[in-house]
């Protein structure tokens, strides 16, 4: 394997595993939802969280996908 496709498939596991870890802990938030008041800021900050890992992941994917 090329140094290229080593790169690509690297990318590709970290991002399956970003998703895996993101999905695990969203069906967490999901199912303590509605929270109270006084937990709103932190639920908020955790899906913050989530919402910049994704992004991560969405790289790592284009990373792979570039030949």
């Amino acid at each position: 394997a090329t140094m290229n496709q080593k790169v690509q498939r690297t990318a590709e596991v970290e991002a399956i595993e970003i998703v895996g870890e993101v999905t695990a802990e969203l069906v967490s938030v999901a199912e303590r939802l509605p929270v109270p008041a006084d937990k709103a800021e932190e639920t908020a900050r955790i899906l913050d969280r989530l919402s910049e890992e994704l992004a991560e992941a969405a790289g790592m994917i284009r990373v792979a996908a570039t030949p």
